[in-house]
C-alpha cells in the first residue's frame, strides 16, 4: 500500500511539474516588433547596432535561457532601397548563407507566415552546438527566430512550441 501511495505522489508531482513548465510559456509582443511569439519565460530585450556596408542598422533581440537552450527572436529593418533591390527569396538566401558560413547547413525548407516568405533550417556548429532557425522577410523587415542547444534541438517539442505560434501583427 505504501508503494502504491508513493507512486501516486510521484505521478502527481510529475503532473504538477509538467503543468508548471507549461505555464511558463507566455505570449510576447515586443514594442515596435509587429509580431507575437510564445517565449518560455520573460525575455531580456536589447538593441544592438549592426554594421553593414555604408550604413548602420539596428537589431532588436529578445532572448530567454530555458530548458538548457537559448531561445531568441530578433528583427532588423532594412532601408527601402535595399528591400526593393532584391526579392524575398534573394534576401532570405543571403541571410541564410551569412549564418551558415563556417557551420553545417541542414534540412532547409521554405515556409510562409501571412504574406511573408520564410525559411527554416538547422545549423550544426563546430563547437557541437546546434541552432534551429526560422527567418521571415516582411517588406523591409527581417525576423529571425532561433533555438540554440545540443544536437537534436531542432526536433524538441519546446523548439516547435517556440516556432509555431509566431505571427505578424499590425501596429
Amino acid at each position: 500500500m505504501q508503494r502504491v501511495r508513493s507512486i501516486a505522489w510521484l505521478c502527481l508531482a510529475l503532473a504538477l511539474a509538467g503543468t508548471a513548465a507549461a505555464q511558463a510559456w507566455t505570449s510576447f509582443s515586443p514594442e515596435g516588433g509587429r509580431c507575437r511569439i510564445d517565449m518560455p519565460g520573460t525575455p531580456t530585450v536589447e538593441t544592438v547596432p549592426l554594421n553593414a556596408p555604408g550604413q548602420t542598422l539596428t537589431q532588436t533581440e529578445a532572448k530567454v535561457l530555458a530548458s538548457g537552450a537559448t531561445f531568441f527572436m530578433s528583427w532588423v529593418d532594412y532601408p527601402e532601397r535595399v528591400a526593393l533591390s532584391a526579392s524575398s527569396d534573394t534576401m532570405l538566401d543571403r541571410v541564410r548563407d551569412g549564418m551558415a558560413a563556417g557551420n553545417t547547413l541542414r534540412g532547409e525548407k521554405k515556409l510562409t507566415v501571412g504574406r511573408a516568405q520564410g525559411r527554416e533550417f538547422t545549423l550544426a556548429q563546430a563547437n557541437g552546438a546546434t541552432t534551429a532557425v526560422r527567418l521571415y522577410w516582411a517588406r523591409n523587415r527581417l525576423y529571425q527566430l532561433g533555438v540554440t542547444g545540443r544536437a537534436g534541438v531542432e526536433n524538441q517539442p519546446e523548439t516547435r512550441h517556440f516556432f509555431e505560434p509566431f505571427a505578424l501583427v499590425r501596429s
